[in-house]
């Protein structure tokens, strides 16, 4: 199964792969980034590589140190713009990898192979790369579609409840806003056609807005929000869980009481919290807002739910986010 999404950018596009088993994947790469975790497991069934860099998964691995280390280690393979950088892991190790390939020689050859749930059903397709930087997310990035992306279920079979869980969240966010049908492929527990009906949702939004100057903007549902309780919480919340805690905020937030309600409880049908914990506070919300990467002098553009695939853009000046920010924290 293939599926290709063209970019409004001269010659950018992502193919899109379904490969059913570990075995079938079919990479050449110049340069390997595995997950520690994927390496262990599946490291025999994957391709080789001689110039192969192994990350541990999760946040730890986004920094300015680890995207050195990975230059570093390019240098060292005398990698050259036609090379091929393969990327397998989770979000986490995704970013940082895409983030080195997208800015070495300005860009070489990048397929990525997304491990989790999260990941396949949104961080691998779209380009946008990231690191973190002094404690804030994603401070640091590029906009580096990747030119494949191999999806294979088998990841799926070892994956975590708790990691599951967070692509749970993920998909559950793009079916609020593009295809309400894909909680029900999750119910069916059918994951891979629910993972191509969110690569379907999201590659038509990023196929029209590429640079996230308008319609993108909505796939932020729930990460607004969701960014400041994963750094609130030092990261001990996952970023999916947390979005799935910002989705119903962002439809309080809106007055659609109702609607936050029936997400709340479409979520628990999935096994997803969508509860805050009390020490998540909104003056913790607050202050991490300060260096969310959306904010103008205007102020910032919230994605507030009306209802199932229907979502909207609005501008909220600093007074009037903290007011129905404190409402929602009564």
């Amino acid at each position: 199964m293939k599926i290709e999404f063209t970019f409004p950018r001269s010659d950018v596009s992502t193919a899109v792969r379904v490969e059913p088993r570990v075995k079938d994947i079919d990479v050449s790469p110049d340069f390997l980034i595995l997950d520690s975790t994927v390496k262990n497991i599946y490291g025999s069934r994957l391709p080789s590589c001689d110039h192969e860099v192994v990350l541990a998964g999760g946040e730890v691995s986004k920094t300015p140190d680890i995207l050195e280390k990975l230059w570093q280690k390019m240098s060292q393979a005398n990698l050259r713009r036609d090379s091929s950088v393969v990327v397998a892991g989770g979000g986490t190790v995704c970013d940082i990898g895409a983030f080195a390939a997208s800015t070495w020689k300005r860009g070489v050859n990048l397929t990525l192979i997304p491990t989790t749930m999260l990941c396949m059903v949104d961080a691998s397709l779209g380009g946008k790369t990231a690191v973190n930087v002094a404690g804030a997310k994603n401070q640091a990035g590029t906009v580096y579609p990747a030119s494949e992306i191999l999806i294979c279920p088998e990841f799926l079979e070892t994956l975590p409840l708790k990691e599951l869980n967070n692509g749970l969240a993920e998909a559950l966010k793009t079916a609020v806003i593009g295809d309400r049908r894909i909680v029900e492929y999750l119910l069916n527990k059918d994951y891979t056609r629910a993972v191509t009906a969110c690569l379907a949702v999201k590659g038509r939004i990023v196929a029209a807005d590429l640079e996230e100057t308008g319609e993108r903007r909505l796939l932020n549902l729930g990460h607004t929000v969701g960014h400041c309780i994963e750094a609130v919480s030092r990261f001990s919340i996952a970023h999916g869980a947390a979005v799935a805690m910002g989705i119903p905020v962002a439809a309080e937030m809106g007055g659609n009481h109702d609607l936050a309600r029936e997400l709340r409880a479409v979520a628990g049908k999935l096994g997803i919290e969508t509860i805050i914990p009390e020490t998540i506070t909104v003056q913790g919300i607050l202050t991490h807002l300060e260096s969310d990467k959306k904010t103008t002098s205007a102020g910032r553009i919230w994605i507030i739910p009306e209802g199932w695939e229907d979502c909207r853009q609005v501008l909220l000046d600093l007074s009037t986010e903290k007011e129905l920010l404190e409402k929602v924290w009564q």
